[in-house]
């Protein structure tokens, strides 16, 4: 994990400080995942992209950017990115005893547990990521000023770049809704990935795409309803078709 790390720390350090209003700095801490042990160890490697978190490590204080930035006396980027894995590693919630608590009111958690149960693996097994590595003030970055904007999609596209070509998933759900992120997505595939050849689409609610050899869709975020419920359900039956092909199709 020490590469990915590294690569963390480089990308981090290419932030542009003159892109962005300090002044008004309500950005969240940067989100790093790592995966645990159990994703290795799975013979299906799953990658559940959100796109963006809400409020990720602010109640400690440890959030803004202008900390990103190294611009807070005392706090390096080492310790930032330090700080940001520890955080993810305690992002699913564990009971007293250390098991883990499958009982969630986030809806995007439940569909993560819902996954990992349908296809019997831990929910550790699977990687929980997200478009944006920042959100501003618990909600979407994207209504900042266009030069934020821009920051921030880059700098988040060359980390989840970095996470895919790492940890070189299987599958790809981006849980990320359509509207606001597909030209997010489509950024991510032709200027840091492979391309994309696109399976199917259903207007606004689900795209089947491969870039290089991962499977990936884009769903609407968990929460969503009317008709996308069924584009969630679809999603799996095509990861359990997928990994379990029927003999007589040839």
């Amino acid at each position: 994990m020490e590469t990915l790390i590294n690569t963390y720390r480089q990308i981090l350090l290419e932030l542009n400080a003159h892109s962005f209003n300090l002044e008004e700095d309500k950005y969240s801490g940067v989100f790093l995942p790592i995966p645990f042990d159990e994703y290795w160890h799975s013979p299906v490697k799953i990658m559940l992209v959100g796109r963006e978190t809400a409020g990720w490590n602010t109640l400690n204080g440890k959030n803004t950017m202008s900390r990103v930035l190294g611009l807070i006396p005392g706090i390096t980027t080492e310790q930032v990115v330090e700080e940001a894995i520890a955080r993810y590693r305690q992002h699913l919630p564990v009971k007293k005893d250390g098991t883990l608590n499958l009982k969630s009111r986030s809806r995007f958690i439940q569909y993560h547990f819902r996954l990992a149960r349908e296809l019997e693996m831990p929910p550790q097994a699977i990687v929980y990521a997200n478009l944006l590595a920042w959100d501003y003030d618990r909600h979407t970055p994207l209504t900042r000023p266009e030069n934020e904007v821009q920051e921030v999609i880059t700098v988040s596209l060359k980390l989840l770049a970095a996470q895919i070509k790492h940890l070189e998933p299987d599958f790809i759900i981006f849980a990320s809704g359509a509207r606001r992120t597909d030209y997010i997505i489509k950024q991510l595939l032709t200027g840091h990935l492979d391309g994309y050849e696109t399976s199917s689409v259903i207007p606004g609610k689900l795209w089947e795409f491969k870039t290089g050899s991962v499977i990936c869709f884009r769903i609407a975020h968990p929460r969503a309803m009317r008709g996308h419920q069924k584009c969630r359900d679809e999603v799996i039956e095509r990861i359990k078709q997928l990994c379990n092909p029927s003999p007589y199709v040839h």
